[in-house]
């Protein structure tokens, strides 16, 4: 019903997690669904939504049962966005566009059949989309090691003597960054193994993901800072490179966010992948509705 249309590109979706309590720790959210015959009404707010301003659907993750701990109360369902009730709101960035919504839900009713996976599972249903994120935002387009190389050889150094390729400092990042990448590829060939077998994407996404992030913003900074004044025009017509760097300079802050901060990501590997020990946490074997929250 809804898989052929969205492989098609017929219809746009998006998907609903962060709340203004709940980023990092998104299982703390606070959106409600109660149960109304065969329908389920929902209430609440999140935040950060892409695309939700041109988005046919969504996937939104509630609160279906505050008595259990704050993971295995939480329910996934498909939502219409243009359903009575769903209130979307733009985020204006500093990049000048607005990718980023505010979106609101006043008494929306969803019918039992738009659920996804059983009631309290929706957690489990999250974990898997957000590796498949991790996964996206890992192979994110945007400037690689081939453009900064290119920029480096037709740029002038700061220093005045040559170009940036031949200034020491700036051919240290690009062997970083060369490094990064091919640990990068490694990691992808990994996942696509694992894709190949049937498997589901593991934790093992959460290096890629902090991999390409961080050397998206690296590049972008260091390429800002090396195009000298001409880094601050935005102008494709203008700027060098069409203003790739520009861009990457003012959206890969956002990447580091998306889909786990790195913090987050920094713990999952640690825990999941190193087998490190898990942080001490005081919410466990506590109903959500008995955690302590702010005023």
């Amino acid at each position: 019903h809804y898989v052929g249309p969205a492989l098609r590109g017929e219809e746009i979706w998006c998907q609903l997690f962060s709340e203004p309590s709940a980023g990092s720790d998104v299982a703390g959210l606070k959106t409600r669904a109660v149960r109304d015959g065969d329908d389920w009404i929902i209430n609440g707010q999140k935040v950060w939504t892409s695309g939700a301003h041109y988005s046919d659907y969504g996937i939104v993750l509630v609160r279906t049962n505050p008595e259990r701990e704050k993971h295995k109360g939480l329910t996934m369902f498909v939502i219409d966005m243009k359903a009575p009730g769903v209130e979307v709101r733009p985020i204006h960035q500093m990049s000048g566009g607005s990718n980023f919504n505010e979106v609101y839900f006043t008494d929306v009713r969803i019918p039992d059949s738009e659920r996804l996976g059983d009631v309290g599972n929706g957690w489990n249903v999250a974990l898997v989309t957000l590796m498949n994120e991790r996964l996206a935002v890992g192979g994110s387009a945007g400037p690689e090691y081939g453009e900064i190389l290119e920029l480096a050889r037709n740029t002038p150094s700061p220093s005045g003597k040559g170009t940036l390729l031949q200034d020491q400092a700036f051919r240290e990042k690009l062997a970083s960054w060369y490094v990064s990448a091919e640990g990068y590829t490694l990691g992808k060939y990994r996942t696509m193994t694992a894709l190949s077998k049937g498997q589901t994407p593991g934790p093992e996404n959460s290096i890629g993901k902090l991999l390409n992030a961080n050397r998206m913003q690296d590049i972008g900074n260091a390429a800002i800072e090396g195009e000298d004044h001409y880094g601050i025009i935005s102008d494709p017509a203008l700027a060098p490179m069409q203003g790739a760097f520009h861009n990457a300079y003012m959206w890969a802050p956002g990447l580091r966010i998306a889909g786990g901060t790195d913090e987050i990501l920094r713990n999952i590997i640690a825990e999941r992948v190193l087998g490190l020990p898990q942080d001490a946490r005081a919410d466990k074997g506590i109903a959500f509705k008995d955690l302590p929250t702010r005023p």
